[in-house]
């Protein structure tokens, strides 16, 4: 009996030996790869990249996937970029990744740019608005990814559309109105230097500090152009002293009930916040490119040589419903279904704002998630 037993207990312990030393070398054999985000995670532009990478991943187990959060938009001052550049350079450094899926301009400026043309670790940046050259990128040995450009063909086409509905002869004046981000700044060179934009006539953008500045650039714009392009607006300040940030939802309100001409948003989030209509690259496309890439990396079938630059492929439409009825827009009906397709076609974001009871909005909400499944 007491040898059964012995017998029965050596089997256990020799299961539980080998068990712990197979997960042991599957957690020694899997490869590394930290998600560097420039900003908060439940900034819109954040989440669905993050959606566009956990598309790409899947249910890998053989990659440790780590994220880390700069929150930079919330605090755009330098003092607090450097900081929080330092402390993710302490990540990188502790977790020690293969490869850093770097996302947005501040990762790359504040992190990543020091720790290029090293052989302990690869970068891949998506959403990257600056030249790569900013960075020391451009021939760097371990560094490849996904810039992030405005898709300015489909913003011209949508324009276009807009100015003739209103009865417009070309050249048709757009005017780009958004905060000082430097990102902004990013874009606003790369729009002006895109030499196709005729019959649209691109003026001289309006990049502002404060909110009265904003909100007069707003009201004259109706003076000297046809349609407004917003990018941003999260560095709106109350007033010179820079100090408080108007909450960037008071901003957009505001312009949307305000302008007397049409805004076009060039990201999604600024139809998700407050316009009728935006066109802008896809974050589910960004981040889903990038990871594709990491993937393909880590998993040895190329090398970071072998894989150029890349750029934004797909542009995207983003309409709300309510507002886009209210301002009188008439879009193909390609574009309507091509947002309800990957939805972006916003139904109930201001419906339930009319209603006290507190079970409309999730009435709504569950009606709004079946619709789109």
């Amino acid at each position: 009996m007491n040898v059964i037993l012995n017998v029965k207990k050596l089997a256990i312990y020799t299961f539980l030996i080998t068990l712990c030393g197979y997960l042991g070398y599957m957690n020694y054999e899997r490869e590394t790869l930290l998600v560097l985000h420039s900003y908060d995670e439940n900034y819109a532009w954040v989440r669905d990249v993050n959606i566009g990478i956990k598309r790409s991943l899947g249910n890998r187990k053989n990659i440790r996937i780590f994220y880390h959060y700069m929150d930079t938009k919330s605090h755009p001052d330098l003092e607090f970029k450097k900081k929080s550049g330092v402390i993710a350079r302490r990540v990188v450094d502790y977790i020690k990744p293969d490869i850093v899926l770097a996302c947005d301009d501040d990762a790359q400026e504040y992190v990543m740019s020091h720790y290029k043309n090293r052989n302990d670790i690869q970068i891949v940046f998506v959403g990257l608005n600056a030249k790569p050259e900013r960075y020391g990128y451009l021939n760097a040995t371990n560094v490849t990814g996904v810039l992030e450009r405005i898709p300015y063909e489909a913003v011209k086409n949508v324009i276009e559309i807009i100015a003739k509905q209103r009865n417009l002869k070309p050249p048709y004046r757009a005017i780009h109105i958004s905060d000082q981000s430097i990102i902004v700044g990013y874009d606003d060179i790369n729009m002006h230097e895109y030499p196709h934009w005729f019959p649209v006539k691109l003026l001289k953008s309006n990049l502002v500090s404060t909110f009265d500045e904003w909100k007069r650039a707003i009201r004259e714009s109706g003076e000297i152009a046809d349609i407004i392009l917003i990018s941003n607006y999260r560095k709106v300040y109350k007033n010179d002293e820079k100090k408080t940030i108007v909450p960037f939802k008071e901003v957009i309100e505001w312009s949307y009930k305000n302008a007397a001409i049409p805004l076009i948003g060039l990201n999604g989030f600024v139809c998700e916040e407050g316009t009728a209509l935006a066109v802008g690259a896809s974050p589910i496309e960004q981040g889903k490119l990038g990871a594709q890439i990491a993937v393909t990396l880590l998993e040895k079938k190329a090398k970071i040589a072998d894989i150029p630059f890349q750029n934004s492929a797909y542009p995207m439409i983003y309409i709300d419903e309510q507002r886009f009825n209210e301002s009188g827009y008439n879009l193909p009906q390609l574009y309507i279904a091509f947002a309800k397709t990957t939805n972006n076609f916003y139904q109930t974001k201001h419906l339930w704002e009319n209603f006290k009871h507190p079970g409309w909005k999730k009435e709504f909400e569950k009606q709004n998630n079946e619709m789109n499944k």
